[in-house]
């Protein structure tokens, strides 16, 4: 079994890599910027777990470059089982600031990364699943994350479209994490991070542990399609 996570390098990327390598997976780990953390991760699957792994640079938001990395995964291992599109950018910062450029950037990225992975990935996948993250975000956010959220909420439609298009024998589902404990998120304020913190029920943020153990499940469900599952320990705003 093969599968392929995009921004597979760090944070809920990384967490679902060694998920999918400790049950025997495969892994091709997709990074753009973060070459340094996604070839440690490889040596730590080749010395860890009895897998074979490939790393592939390419950013999803470019066609030229996704075609290229589904050669290699074509070359490889011939066929894909699992697709996790996790690939996506955060541009938090006031209305005033944001302009089409920087919106069309996080569109890019997180909403025509998903289509454009999805898409080639259809070359090397006649059954299988793909699963997206999204973000409770995509349900309403702030207005400073507004492109992110738009951008998460497309793609909960385009995965819709997907799930209803690739039936039966390839499912499409969606993750939407609520706060986790990532990179993205590390620098938040403190009065900030403890204020979202009591908006949910847990009283705590997440970690990328529970995300891949969620995407790792609806992976071995045979008959869960079409769905939107939140990991947001139960977040009311």
């Amino acid at each position: 079994m093969n599968c392929l996570v995009t921004g597979g390098s760090r944070g809920i990327g990384k967490s679902t890599i060694l998920k999918f390598a400790s049950e025997g997976y495969n892994v091709v780990i997709n990074y753009n910027n973060s070459q340094k953390d996604a070839l440690e991760l490889e040596q730590y699957i080749k010395n860890n777990y009895h897998v074979d792994v490939i790393c592939i640079k390419c950013d999803v938001s470019q066609e030229d470059e996704v075609k290229a990395m589904f050669k290699v995964i074509k070359d490889k291992f011939n066929t894909l089982d699992v697709l996790v599109n996790n690939a996506g950018i955060a541009q938090d910062e006031p209305l005033e600031d944001k302009n089409s450029k920087s919106f069309l950037e996080v569109l890019k990225v997180n909403l025509l990364g998903t289509f454009l992975v999805s898409k080639y990935a259809l070359e090397v996948m006649s059954k299988g699943i793909i699963i997206n993250i999204a973000s409770n975000n995509a349900y309403g956010g702030i207005i400073e994350s507004c492109d992110y959220d738009a951008s998460k909420a497309g793609v909960i439609a385009l995965s819709h479209d997907f799930a209803k298009f690739l039936a039966p024998n390839i499912r499409v589902n969606v993750v939407a994490p609520g706060w986790i404990n990532t990179d993205m998120n590390k620098d938040l304020f403190a009065e900030f991070k403890k204020a979202e913190e009591e908006k949910i029920f847990l009283k705590r943020f997440g970690n990328a542990e529970d995300i891949a153990s969620t995407v790792f499940f609806l992976a071995n469900n045979n008959y869960i399609n079409d769905a939107v599952i939140k990991v947001d320990g139960g977040y009311g705003k």
